[in-house]
């Protein structure tokens, strides 16, 4: 991940990310215990939890099942980023996730 932040003249430190999710369709071979239902989207399925750093490279993921809430899953996301990446300092995110403005607002 360094490498192709050095080439983009970027720092090659981490210093913050954006956290989102996304509901997906489950095929029906997928267990029904890893599946729920995403009742705001109205998708059964599971769900993608991810955090990228600002050029957009993954550093966390999770996936959950869809009835699991955003801020729910967001706790063990961020615990896993701030123990993968301890230079993050800035986490943006959407209303969704607890910090309850309309516009995206840094996380510290």
């Amino acid at each position: 991940m360094i490498a192709s932040r050095t080439c983009t003249a970027t720092r090659p430190t981490i210093t913050a990310g954006i956290i989102d999710a996304q509901s997906v369709r489950a095929a029906a071979t997928v267990p029904t215990a890893s599946r729920g239902y995403d009742g705001g989207k109205k998708v059964p399925g599971r769900k993608r939890h991810i955090v990228t750093d600002t050029l957009g490279l993954l550093l966390v993921v999770a996936v959950t099942a869809a009835n699991i809430g955003d801020r729910d899953a967001a706790v063990g996301l961020l615990t896993w980023l701030r123990y993968l990446h301890r230079g993050i300092t800035l986490v943006w995110a959407v209303p969704v996730f607890g910090i309850g403005s309309l516009e995206p607002r840094p996380w510290r």
